[in-house]
């Protein structure tokens, strides 16, 4: 675990997509791996769609809780 994960860090981050879903931060997998240089392969997801060039796509998305205890577990 290199990197503290910080919600309010995250949300101004560009690089990270995230979205806001029933009340809830759920961050792009993909885009949380390359911030974190880890694999994350273990987190449960579920599917939420975003926008990228003006095209809808469907992406690998979980919360920061999720990232956190998959990363706490794995470190163990």
């Amino acid at each position: 675990m290199n990197k503290n994960l910080k919600l309010n860090i995250l949300l101004k981050d560009a690089s990270v997509h995230k979205i806001q879903f029933d009340k809830e931060w759920f961050f792009d997998l993909k885009d949380m791996e390359d911030y974190l240089n880890e694999d994350l392969s273990e987190v449960e997801f579920i599917h939420l769609p975003f926008k990228y060039d003006e095209e809808i796509i469907e992406t690998k998305c979980a919360t920061l809780e999720d990232i956190e205890r998959v990363r706490r577990e794995n470190s163990k």
